[in-house]
């Protein structure tokens, strides 16, 4: 009779039930092949990031994925017809799904054993964020033949705002007339930092057609904002204490480019339009990196003078 105190593993337990029940011998293989896969096919560790947590509604919003291979073997992750190897649910804060606006391609990749591989995902280009509300976000990553439910990321938590515009202009979309879009400047307070933003909305709809992120402001200068003859935005704030910020936006929300200005002898540097409908800045001192750190380059040091000697 088996001792009682003995402590035997789980297959070895149910080989001993099957000799002393004379069960048929299938069921222990089916166990053994089970646990034998089973140990094979190890995690998959799949961890998400995001910048900040709150975000202005229309913003662009990225979520940082880390995929670590703890297989002991090299896996590739491909697409399965319409299954993707890599999923973002995306739900709103009463746990109803977001409303999805498109799939996304992510192709094939391959992970060597115990490595690491890092993807930045867009979310708001694939699921509708401009919506105020609170949201979450997980990932999904599947195996080929692995695991159907997948592998299963880390939740977080974060929401999007709408706030009051500081300054608004309803301007023509050329070549298509009678289309009008909206010009907004507004300031967004976001981890302890003042954010300025650009936007551009559809008059019609009222649906930001995108949200740019500006950078840091700093808001005792208030920003300046004007609209050139070629219906591009053109927005003038103070980044630094040195420094002033020159961003260009067009009418369908493409940043144009942004320049470092100082400022000049007669002080703050300002937006000027002129009679041609030409936007520019005035009273400012244009900074070149490039150049500025080559004249530092030409400043001889101490080392370099020339030795003199004295009677």
């Amino acid at each position: 009779m088996p001792n009682p105190e003995l402590t035997l593993d789980p297959i070895t337990d149910c080989f001993t039930m099957c000799l002393m029940n004379g069960l048929s011998c299938i069921l222990l293989r089916t166990l053994i092949v089970t646990a034998s896969i089973a140990t094979s096919f190890a995690q998959l560790g799949v961890d998400i990031r995001m910048n900040q947590s709150s975000y202005l509604a229309g913003e662009n919003i990225l979520v940082n994925v880390t995929i670590t291979n703890r297989t002991g073997n090299d896996v590739v992750l491909a697409s399965q017809g319409r299954t993707s190897w890599l999923d973002m649910v995306v739900k709103r804060g009463n746990g109803e799904p977001a409303s999805s606006l498109r799939r996304s391609n992510f192709g094939g990749v391959k992970i060597a054993s115990g490595q690491s591989l890092s993807k930045s995902i867009e979310i708001s280009s694939m699921y509708n964020l401009r919506e105020p509300g609170s949201y979450s976000v997980s990932a999904i990553v599947r195996m080929s033949g692995v695991n159907s439910e997948g592998f299963i990321s880390n939740r977080l938590l974060f929401n999007c705002a709408n706030v009051r515009p500081d300054w608004s202009q309803k301007v023509g979309v050329p070549g298509k007339p009678g289309k009008s879009h909206e010009f907004r400047v507004m300031n967004f307070t976001n981890a302890k930092k003042s954010l300025l933003y650009a936007q551009v909305v559809d008059c019609k709809t009222g649906i930001s057609i995108q949200t740019l992120n500006l950078g840091e402001a700093l808001l005792f200068r208030k920003p300046q904002a004007a609209v050139d003859r070629s219906q591009a935005l053109h927005v003038l704030y103070l980044a630094a204490p040195e420094f002033y910020v020159h961003a260009r936006m067009d009418v369908n929300g493409r940043l144009l480019g942004r320049d470092l200005h100082k400022r000049g002898a007669g002080g703050d540097p300002r937006l000027m339009t002129f009679a041609d409908g030409a936007v520019q800045v005035a009273g400012s001192v244009p900074y070149d990196a490039q150049a500025e750190a080559a004249e530092r380059g030409k400043i001889r040091k101490i080392s370099e003078r020339p030795t003199y000697t004295y009677n």
